[in-house]
This record gives structure tokens, C-alpha cells and sequence, in this order.
């Protein structure tokens, strides 16, 4: 009992610490991160306890933590990320600005410029063709907004599907120049079926919320709307994340984290080639794609 009590004094002065100054600086940063690391699962409850100042949906990690619209890796907090929104409250702001120096935060961040540069090789393999796209989980739309702005020449036309009738309204108002090139659902990406194909199928944050045998039906049954030639690419967490504990123990983000070796295994279960199948990742190697051709 005298330990326990202890340990939580230990941990009571070290968040007041931080209170006391409005959040961490940069140079408590890396102390956080083995802090939380180290923390064992006798602690988490009371840790998460006396940090509820931050964690509410005024801070981004407290809007994972309390999931406003119902789930986590919401469109919004999703485009928070991508601006590298911080709150100007100064009771918030530092720990907003901490956030975006998780690995995790970074990687998502990296693979909206690579869907870019993804987008942009198709356009310009079109050579002035019309090229199909297909978006899994679409949310924000941000990287097509992106993709948009800085090709005039484009001639991919986007379908959008998402679950999440906000993340559509968002995303029709934040794309509304470019509603000529996209088409939205709002269905469950288990349940629809496209009535076309497609040179290219993109999920960036979807399938890491899937269990395995979800993860292997769905890209079975998409890979089939694949046009001869066409890509599915698809976006996972790898097992390696720097930033799992925190996200966890304080956004109460969980995702399905997996090594090269399983999506590559999961390829092969849906039937797929093994000579049509390649796994890459974005600059920090905390996001894997696996990516397989028709």
C-alpha cells in the first residue's frame, strides 16, 4: 500500500509540474514519452485520472480520448493534424503543440503528401485519359483538396466513400471547387459494392481499426474492382510505432498494429499473387502500404 501511494504521489507533483507552466516545453518532451512508456498497468487508470485537465476535446489528444463523434481517428482530429492545428488557449496550446511531434502524428501527416505524390504519378501516367480513383475512409478529403490546388491539368475523377455523414459534409464543403471530380457515399465500406473499376483504390487510416479477417475479406473483395493494371494501396500502422503507448494510455487510440511480414501475408490469404504484392512506408517507416496490382 505505502508503494502504491508512493508511486502516485510520484506521479501527482509530476503532472502538477506541468500544469503549473500550461503543458510541457520542448525539452520535457522525450521525457514524457519514456515516462508514459514506462508506465505499468497498475498506473495508467491514475495517470489518466489526474491529467482529465487536458483531457477533453479542447486539447487533440483529448479529443481522441473523449471521441466526440463517436470514434477514434475522427475526419476532424484527422485535419487537425494535417494543419498542425494548436489551441490558442494557453491552458491548451502546449499540449497541442506536443502532439504534433508524436512519430505517429508525423506519419500521418507524411502519408497525405505521399497520397499526393501518389496521385499525381497516376495523372500523369493518364497522359490526358481519365483515370477512376476509389477512397476508402475518405475523411477530410485533404489530400485530394492538395492534389487539386496543385494540378490543373488533372484528369482523375475520385470517388469518395466514408461512413460518417460529417466527414462527407466536411469534405463536400472543403472540396467544393472540385465537386466536378468526385462522387460521395456514405456507406459501410464491408457493405458496398462499386458499380465500376478502378486504376487506382486508396485507404490510408481505415484497415488498422480492422481485425485480420476483415483486413483480408475486404481487400479480396476490392481487389476485384481493380481495372487490369490498377493499384490497391493500403495504409497500416506498423508494429514498430514510437508513439503506441501514448496514444493509448492518453488519446485511448487503439489501433491494429502490423509488421511487413503480416500484410504480406494477409495478400496471400485474399489470393493474391505474391508477385503482385509490395509493402513500402512513408519517411519515418511508422506508417506501412502494403500495395498490390491487378
Amino acid at each position: 500500500m505505502e508503494k502504491v501511494e508512493a508511486k502516485n504521489a510520484t506521479l501527482d507533483k509530476y503532472a502538477a509540474a506541468l500544469f503549473e507552466k500550461n503543458g510541457p516545453d520542448k525539452e520535457d518532451y522525450q521525457f514524457i514519452f519514456d515516462f508514459v512508456d514506462n508506465l505499468d498497468e497498475n498506473d495508467i487508470q491514475y495517470f489518466r485520472e489526474i491529467m482529465r485537465p487536458i483531457l477533453n476535446p479542447n486539447t487533440i489528444i483529448g479529443f481522441s480520448f473523449t471521441k466526440p463523434f463517436g470514434y477514434n481517428g475522427d475526419f476532424f482530429i484527422i485535419e487537425k493534424i494535417y494543419q498542425k492545428y494548436s489551441n490558442p488557449n494557453k491552458l491548451y496550446k502546449k499540449w497541442d503543440d506536443f502532439f504534433h511531434v508524436f512519430p505517429a502524428a508525423i506519419a500521418v501527416v507524411n502519408r497525405k503528401i505521399m497520397a499526393i505524390e501518389i496521385f499525381e504519378k497516376l495523372n500523369k501516367k493518364a497522359n490526358g485519359d481519365s483515370k477512376n480513383v476509389l477512397i476508402l475512409g475518405s475523411g477530410p478529403v485533404s489530400e485530394t483538396f492538395e492534389f487539386f490546388e496543385r494540378n490543373n491539368d488533372n484528369t482523375l475523377s475520385f470517388d469518395m466513400l466514408d461512413l460518417d455523414k460529417r466527414a462527407i459534409a466536411y469534405a463536400k464543403n472543403k472540396n467544393k471547387k472540385y465537386l466536378k471530380s468526385m462522387a460521395f457515399t456514405n456507406k459501410n465500406v464491408i457493405r458496398y459494392s462499386p458499380n465500376t473499376k478502378y486504376d487506382l483504390i486508396w485507404s490510408a487510416g481505415l484497415f488498422d481499426y480492422f481485425k485480420a479477417k476483415h483486413f483480408v475479406y475486404l481487400l479480396k473483395k476490392y481487389y476485384e474492382f481493380l481495372d487490369e493494371g490498377g493499384e490497391m494501396i493500403i495504409g497500416n500502422f506498423n508494429i514498430e510505432n514510437p508513439s503506441k503507448k501514448i496514444m493509448e494510455i492518453l488519446g485511448d487510440w487503439f489501433l491494429h498494429h502490423r509488421s511487413v511480414d503480416e500484410l504480406k501475408a494477409y495478400a496471400l490469404q485474399a489470393g493474391i499473387d505474391k508477385n503482385k504484392i509490395e509493402v513500402f512506408q512513408e519517411p519515418l517507416g511508422i506508417n506501412l502500404f502494403l500495395k498490390v496490382v491487378k
